[in-house]
This record gives structure tokens, C-alpha cells and sequence, in this order.
């Protein structure tokens, strides 16, 4: 048999498992929705820039404002009033814009990351997606972890 021959079978067995791990996807997503699997984040992964979901743009609508405000400050008060004002949105920042774009990355997740196979598996590989079975207390983690394995299994046990 040549290799031209063998093809069609294994595109057709590459096709089969892309179906099962879509269909794993929705279980997945519907567990998530259910509350049966609870997904989180790695905060650290979050905020590097090769995060497959992170758009820069969260970011600079933060800065741009925060160089904004203090601009204004300090053309209509003068340099120690824009520079407090430029201190404040730093701290403003930290502890509010931090949060904020977390949240928004987190949403992400949630809508395209599980409705969307590639990027779901981008996710995975880059890792910090962490599932949770909030009966148990188990967790898979990527890369490292096997997510359909954990999948199935929560879809095994019955629910609370």
C-alpha cells in the first residue's frame, strides 16, 4: 500500500478525533456552565503577552488614561499635582486595572476559549488553564494535565 493510499484513512481518523475532542470541548463547557467543573486562570500566565486570549488593548486603554489625566493635571496645576496624579493612576491601576483585565481574560476564556477548538488548544499547551472538580477537589492543569480524561471522568461521577 503506498503512502498516498493511506492518506484518506488517516486524515479520516485525524477528522474523527478532532470530532471527539470538539464534542469533549462542549461537555466541557456545558460542565463548566452547570457548575460541576469550575475553570480558573494562573493569574501569572494572564499577564504575559504570548497568552493566547491577551489583547494588548486591555492594557493601553489603562495607561492611555492614566497619561491622559495626568497630562491635564500637570498643564493645569503644574508638575508636583501631575506627578501625584500620575502616581495615583499607577495605583489605580495595580489594584483596580490589574483586576479588571484579569476578569475580561477570564471571560474569554470562558466564551471562545471553550467554543473554539484551536484556541482552546492553544490554551492548553500555553498552560495556566486550571479545571476544578468542586466535589472532589481535583485538579488538571495544562500543559501537563489531561483535560479529557477529566472531563470524563467528572462526567462519570454522578453530581452533588
Amino acid at each position: 500500500m503506498t503512502d498516498l493510499e493511506t492518506q484518506p484513512a488517516e486524515a479520516a481518523a485525524l477528522e474523527g478525533a478532532s470530532l471527539d475532542e470538539r464534542a469533549l470541548l462542549g461537555r466541557l463547557a456545558a460542565l463548566e456552565a452547570a457548575g460541576r467543573i469550575r475553570l480558573a486562570a494562573d493569574r501569572r500566565k494572564l499577564s504575559h503577552i504570548d497568552f493566547p486570549l491577551a489583547l494588548e488593548a486591555d492594557s493601553n486603554q489603562w495607561v492611555y488614561a492614566v497619561v491622559i489625566v495626568a497630562g491635564l493635571v500637570w498643564w493645569r496645576f503644574g508638575t508636583p499635582p501631575g506627578l501625584a496624579a500620575a502616581v495615583a493612576g499607577f495605583l489605580v491601576y495595580q489594584s483596580v486595572g490589574r483586576r479588571v483585565i484579569a476578569r475580561r481574560l477570564e471571560r474569554r476564556i470562558r466564551t471562545r476559549g471553550l467554543s473554539e477548538l484551536e484556541t482552546w488548544r492553544k490554551l492548553w499547551r500555553f498552560g495556566g488553564v486550571i479545571l476544578t472538580n468542586p466535589a472532589t477537589g481535583e485538579t488538571c492543569q495544562g500543559p501537563d494535565g489531561r483535560w479529557m480524561g477529566f472531563v470524563q471522568g467528572v462526567e462519570r461521577r454522578a453530581p452533588p
